[in-house]
């Protein structure tokens, strides 16, 4: 599965640390969230909520984003 350029998803994180457990939920705010385990249950949660999110009306696209991220001195 391929991300999509210029598309801007807002997601909302809630985390429970125990130790070195990682456990919570991530949503997009549509109604849809997908709770997890592990920080690979994390990276496949936000994987499936950008796959299945629209775009954010007003959102800065990517190219935005990336274009104002100061550079290294040359």
């Amino acid at each position: 599965m391929g991300m999509v350029d210029g598309k801007t998803v807002i997601i909302r994180l809630e985390l429970r640390l125990a130790g070195d457990s990682l456990t919570g939920r991530a949503s997009d705010g549509t109604g849809a969230a997908r709770d997890f385990a592990g920080w690979l249950g994390l990276v496949a949660a936000l994987d499936a909520l950008v796959a299945g999110a629209p775009s954010v009306p007003g959102a800065p696209d990517s190219d935005d984003l990336t274009s104002s991220v100061p550079r290294g001195k040359p």
